[in-house]
């Protein structure tokens, strides 16, 4: 999928990494090639698949395609982010998808307008299987809050220049390696900003559901890189108390949070 047009700038490269992803993979190819931004490319790296991926895959033309063994899914991104040739990547796990067909354009024209840009978040929206989707918005997320929320790196757009300045994903957190690397673009001072667009879709229940205590602990151990406990257990309860203030004042969603309707 290398849709490029000389007269859009920034290249934009959108990266998946899979295993196994043949039933889940075609609506995130879909949502990709309705996009209208045509500086784009396509990256994908393939954990050797066996169900059919790599013929699904290669039958959408992504500009670069690698299908090998890997240490998980932050050793695959890593891989992609040496393949990839945008200036701008944007990470789009299999069976995740862009929200509308103008994602791409409107973020890429915020680069487009501010070369000094590092970094730009929106929201998502995450698909549940029982209960309405629950639309996540991260415009509370800034310097100060990120050593304490969380923020998904399906709302993040980043400079590629980022990736050389702080470093590529730290396999030594195999739950946490986005988190741990958005804290430290954050630490440095890298020029970032919120906007209030909806950028994608993501199912729940992904990697970091699935072992809630080791998620928790290795958050911890993230977080204790840039304070003492203490600074993070008054941090974390602040944050808590927020939470459920903000609960309370929306009818048991947080601020920034509400359901909305099926896709």
């Amino acid at each position: 999928m290398a849709v490029t047009a000389i007269s859009q700038t920034p290249l934009v490269s959108v990266i998946t990494v899979c295993f196994n992803a043949a039933k889940v993979l075609p609506r995130t190819i879909a949502s990709l090639q309705a996009q209208h931004w045509q500086a784009r490319e396509w990256v994908v790296v393939d954990g050797a698949s066996s169900d059919g991926t790599q013929t699904l895959v290669q039958s959408a033309w992504p500009a670069a395609y690698l299908s090998e063994p890997d240490r998980g899914i932050y050793d695959a991104m890593n891989k992609a982010i040496a393949l990839a040739r945008g200036d701008v990547l944007f990470f789009l796990n299999a069976d995740d998808r862009l929200h509308s067909a103008d994602v791409l354009g409107r973020v890429a024209a915020l680069f487009a307008a501010d070369p000094a840009l590092d970094l730009v978040y929106g929201n998502v929206i995450v698909e549940r299987a029982t209960v309405p989707t629950v639309h996540k918005s991260f415009r509370r997320i800034n310097r100060h809050t990120l050593p304490f929320e969380a923020l998904c790196h399906q709302a993040v757009f980043a400079r590629r220049r980022l990736f050389d300045e702080v470093g590529v994903f730290n396999l030594r957190w195999p739950t946490s390696a986005d988190y741990d690397w958005l804290l430290r673009v954050f630490a440095m001072g890298s020029k970032v900003q919120y906007v209030d667009i909806d950028i994608a879709y993501f199912p729940a229940g992904g990697a970091h559901a699935h072992d809630p205590a080791a998620l928790a602990t290795e958050r911890r151990a993230i977080r204790l890189q840039y304070m003492t406990p203490v600074a993070l257990a008054c941090g974390r309860f602040i944050s808590r108390v927020a939470h459920r203030l903000s609960r309370s004042l929306r009818g048991g969603l947080w601020i920034g949070e509400s359901e909305v309707g099926r896709a």
